[in-house]
Parts: structure tokens; C-alpha cells; sequence
């Protein structure tokens, strides 16, 4: 039987509760001023004073529902820019020899833990979407012939897996334990395998730049164990400051990181041999060109034809962003698709319907 491959986009996760990526600020902001209770909080001053700076808000002062925040993608966006051509903003520098230099990569960092603490806040649920396609994947023996592709931070899917008894995730890439030298993770011995392949990281991917290692945060919060837990936050090798692993949805992604290019590399050999491509949530931004690569290149060299299916609604969606979304797959990957009306909701209540 030929593999099946589920592309996960932002619309699966949001289906879930996660917020659109337009509306993270907003709800961190809004969350933190309720709590009335981060006067001491480094993170919260570097991000007022960059949201400030950068783009005329007080996010502690004014009037979020009268604000349009950025989006997550311009917010990070521009520091990843300013890294990649070794420039810097005003009051946000790069690493240099004056004191408390890099500003710019605490940002960041702040950003991304921002995203994480959001994320975690609305996606840890302990029954969802994700369960029901998992469960009825494994009612009808699928579970093991799909692949799973994820362009989302969130544990959504990873929690929807491995709470499965005998089943392991195969992320594509070698982990470490949280002590060095005791191995290697996951430990699928006598597990069924499920591939899945988050190619723009993942909030339990903590790495170490030193080692070069990466290593699998087991606790329910992820990366958020960096702020929680700072004694998290370091290599228990070496001692230097691990990094969460993530690849923001930009036109100037970064794709240095070697675990990421493994990541990508096993994306594109497993796809060969898929016959069916489902993709759920996903809207094919005109940002995600890496992913428009990797797709044609999937569809135009193969001997036989891909079938692909696209699943993207949601309950009051306007039926003019349906018509600019399908005629943004098509105008890529040819007419023969079958864009549906379904929601992810429908997909995984209705699986076998799909497959």
C-alpha cells in the first residue's frame, strides 16, 4: 500500500484554539496585564521597549483592542533580517564588545518563548481533533503507512501520538538524554514507529550549540521550561545556554541548522514514496517558497501522479479567501487537486472518507 502523508498547517493547530499568528500578541499582552503581576520580568520590559521602539505600541499602556499588532512573522522577521545582513535598529544591536550586547537575539528569544507560553496556554488539551484522527488512523491500520508533516511549533500532534501505548515518534533526527552519554532518543525498541517531521522546529526541541546536540524536553510546557526552570536552560554537558529550535514562517528563513536540514532532507526522500498528499490547515503562503520547492519537486519528479487533497475550512470562512486560496494551489500545483469545502474537524472525524 502506498504511504499517505498529512500536512499539517497553522488551521489544524487552530481548529484546536490556537491563535492565528495575527493574534498572539494580542492575547499574550492581554493575558499578562490580567495577571497584573510582571513589573520584574526582564522579558516583559525588552518586549515593551521593542514594541515600542519598533512599531509605536505600549503594549503595558494602550489600548489593545484598538491596536493592530504585527504579526508574528514581521515581528521576528525583522531581526532575522538584521542578523542575516549583520546590521541593527536603533536601541536593538548585535553581539559587539560593549556591555550587554546582542539585544537583538534576546529578543528573539523573548519572541519565541512569547509564541511558546501562548501556544501551551491554548493547545494543552487533554482530548482534541488530533486524538480523533490518531485514533481513527489506528481503527483502520493506517497509522503506520502515514506520514506526518508539520509546519507548527505546538505539541499538538506529538501528544496525540505518543500518548498511544507502544507507539514512538520518529522525528527524523537523533536526540541525546538530558545527561550526556546516556543515548539516544526516542527509544523505539519493540515500538511502532510513526514519522513525523516538524521542518520548522518544535517547542520541545531544546539545542545546544556548543555539543551540537539537540535534545526532547519531556515536560508538558516545552521550551517554557527555559523560564520556568532556568537551571533547564544549560547544557548539562558543557554548561552553555540551550536554544529552542524554531523557524519562524518567513520569506528569510534560516535554515543553517544542520538538524533542520536533516529534517528537510527526510521530508523530501519519504515523500517519494507517498501516493496521496492531504494537506490540512495549510493555505500555501506566497512566504513558504521552501515549501513550494520541496512540493514540486515531489510532484515533477515521480513516474507516477501524486493525488493531492486540500482541506482548509472552517466555520464564517469567506468564500472569496476559499476562491484565492484554491486558485493559489492550482496556479502551482495544476487544476487536477481535489479542493474540498471539509474542515479539519470533518477530516479527522471522517478519516477514512479522505484516505
Amino acid at each position: 500500500m502506498r504511504k499517505t502523508a498529512i500536512f499539517l498547517g497553522g488551521g489544524a493547530s487552530a481548529a484546536e484554539g490556537a491563535p492565528v499568528q495575527s493574534m498572539i500578541f494580542k492575547k499574550y499582552f492581554k493575558a499578562l496585564r490580567a495577571e497584573n503581576n510582571y513589573s520584574d520580568r526582564t522579558l516583559v520590559r525588552e518586549l515593551q521597549a521593542y514594541f515600542k521602539q519598533m512599531f509605536y505600541i505600549d503594549v503595558l499602556q494602550d489600548d489593545l483592542d484598538k491596536i493592530s499588532f504585527p504579526t508574528f512573522e514581521e515581528a521576528i522577521g525583522l531581526l532575522d533580517l538584521a542578523v542575516r545582513k549583520r546590521q541593527s535598529f536603533k536601541a536593538f544591536d548585535l553581539e559587539s564588545l560593549a556591555p550587554n550586547s546582542n539585544r537583538i537575539g534576546y529578543i528573539r528569544q523573548y519572541l519565541v518563548l512569547l509564541m511558546a507560553e501562548v501556544l501551551e496556554d491554548k493547545t494543552a488539551v487533554v482530548r482534541g481533533f488530533h486524538c480523533d484522527l490518531v485514533d481513527h488512523l489506528i481503527e483502520f491500520g493506517c497509522l503506520t503507512d502515514t506520514i506526518f508533516i508539520s509546519t507548527n511549533y505546538d505539541l499538538l500532534i506529538d501528544r496525540a501520538l505518543s500518548c498511544r501505548d507502544g507507539i514512538a515518534i520518529d522525528y527524523g533526527i537523533e536526540f541525546t538524554k538530558g545527561m550526556p552519554d546516556d543515548g539516544l532518543l526516542p527509544n523505539a525498541k519493540g515500538m511502532s514507529l510513526v514519522t513525523l517531521y516538524k521542518v520548522h522546529g518544535s517547542l520541545n526541541w531544546s539545542y545546544c550549540p556548543t555539543c551540537n546536540t539537540l535534545l526532547v524536553i519531556d515536560d508538558q510546557q516545552g521550551i517554557l521550561t527555559l523560564l520556568t526552570d532556568p537551571s533547564q536552560a544549560r547544557c548539562a554537558k558543557c554548561q552553555s545556554v540551550r536554544a529552542p529550535v524554531i523557524v519562524p514562517p518567513t520569506f528569510f528563513k534560516d535554515m543553517s541548522n544542520s538538524f533542520i536540514n536533516t529534517v528537510w532532507h527526510k521530508t523530501e526522500k519519504s515523500l517519494h514514496d507517498v501516493g496521496h498528499l492531504i494537506f490540512c490547515g495549510y493555505s500555501f503562503p506566497d512566504a513558504d517558497m521552501h515549501i513550494k520547492y520541496l512540493i514540486k519537486r515531489i510532484q515533477t519528479n515521480r513516474s507516477d501522479k501524486l493525488k493531492i487533497t486540500v482541506i482548509n475550512n472552517y466555520p464564517g470562512k469567506n468564500p472569496e479567501k476559499m476562491d484565492e486560496e484554491k486558485e493559489r494551489y492550482q496556479r502551482f500545483l495544476g487544476t487536477d487537486i481535489c479542493f474540498t469545502n471539509n474542515t479539519f474537524e470533518d477530516f479527522c472525524n471522517q478519516t477514512e472518507n479522505f484516505l
